[in-house]
């Protein structure tokens, strides 16, 4: 049985102003995340959180193809991948994504077609983003209030 690993991955979500806020993480780039433009008070121009999410799919799809394939020895030399969230009114009130497409082109070395399709099969089945789509979000929440500091007459 191999070693088994709990991997924690901390953000944390810094609201600036409006619509906008400062996702953070430690080591990396600060990314501005905004309310999407099709949205009241949307903003333009910055990463949603919606796209975010179908990102995260696309991209961890992808990595774990490129892992998967690399594994199993099947050569590839270009590999891009399409994704494409659909948000809609759901029955239990407001907005939710129904589907999550992801359209990969892949290219591999002639007699690996085979091979590439089951590498790209198994990179869907242990997708780890695909994955957490299905498990419950769960909230801790506090609460704390500060009065504003009144302003000098």
């Amino acid at each position: 049985m191999g070693i088994v690993k709990a991997l924690r991955f901390s953000v944390q979500a810094r609201w600036f102003v409006g619509r906008l806020l400062r996702l953070e993480a430690a080591g990396k780039p600060t990314l501005s995340v905004a309310t999407p433009p099709e949205f009241k008070d949307g903003i333009v121009g910055i990463w949603s959180p919606e796209e975010l999410l179908v990102g995260a799919v696309a991209s961890c799809y992808e990595l774990t193809l490129v892992a998967v394939a690399e594994r199993r020895r099947v050569p590839l030399h270009g590999l891009d991948v399409e994704a494409t969230g659909h948000l809609e009114r759901v029955p239990a009130g407001g907005y939710g994504f129904t589907v999550l497409e992801l359209n990969a082109a892949l290219t591999t070395e002639p007699g690996f077609e085979a091979e590439a399709t089951e590498v790209a099969q198994l990179a869907k089945e242990h997708c780890i983003v695909e994955r957490a789509l299905e498990v419950p979000v769960h909230l801790r929440l506090e609460v704390s209030a500060k009065a504003l500091d009144p302003v000098p007459a």
